[in-house]
């Protein structure tokens, strides 16, 4: 009974989460510059995130992935307007062809050398703004999914993010933290949101990172 009712608590926790302010979701949606109308979303997976920041339906919104499996799950729940299967390190779209470039939890799928060349081409396709999320600093994981892009190859801190020139919250608990106190309170989405405030002002304490960039037509 113990059991249900925190996996119960979680679950309308992580449902709340994009209302609440410091949250992932809540950052990259109260970040969009207000002009934007059309979004990209570069390495997209299967859209979650899309579906609530785009859930009135007020953007144009394009998603890309490399992996074929996920677009089509992301085709059945009709979340982008259209969809590109194809490598986030060449893509086929003129320059300052959106309103926004959004990349979250892409970066640390590629090497350093290519990720950062990655970041200047979405900054050139993008009219107003990029906005990416990424872990902070070290964060393992092995493919899944049979889909071996999700194996993880860099890390990243505010610091470098910074340096490159965007501006970085953060968000959520380092991994780790996240596990030894899941395993002592359990309903860990509840504690995530109170520390919400510190992390957000302070990224180097956090699990991840919320880091946006004005691009030059501003």
């Amino acid at each position: 009974m113990g059991n249900k009712l925190l996996g119960n608590l979680d679950g309308v926790a992580l449902k709340l989460r994009p209302y609440i302010l410091f949250t992932s979701m809540n950052t990259i949606l109260r970040g969009l510059n207000r002009r934007t109308r059309s979004i990209l979303d570069v390495g997209c997976g299967k859209g979650e995130p899309m579906r609530f920041i785009n859930k009135t339906k007020r953007f144009y919104v394009v998603g890309v992935d490399i992996f074929e499996p996920y677009l089509k799950e992301s085709k059945r729940g009709k979340i982008y307007d259209d969809y590109v299967l194809g490598d986030v390190r060449s893509l086929p779209f003129r320059l300052k062809s959106f309103d926004t470039c959004l990349c979250l939890q892409v970066l640390e799928h590629l090497e350093k050398k290519e990720a950062k060349k990655f970041l200047k081409s979405i900054e050139k396709i993008s009219r107003h703004q990029v906005i990416i999320s990424v872990p902070n600093d070290v964060c393992k994981q092995q493919p899944y999914d049979g889909n071996p892009w999700q194996a993880h190859k860099s890390t990243w801190t505010p610091a470098e993010m910074k340096r490159l020139g965007y501006t970085v919250r953060g968000h959520g608990l380092p991994i780790p933290l996240s596990n030894k106190i899941q395993a002592i309170i359990g309903p860990l989405a509840y504690l995530q949101i109170i520390i919400g405030p510190l992390v957000y002002l302070f990224p180097r304490l956090a699990g991840n990172m919320v880091c946006w960039k004005r691009c030059s037509s501003e």
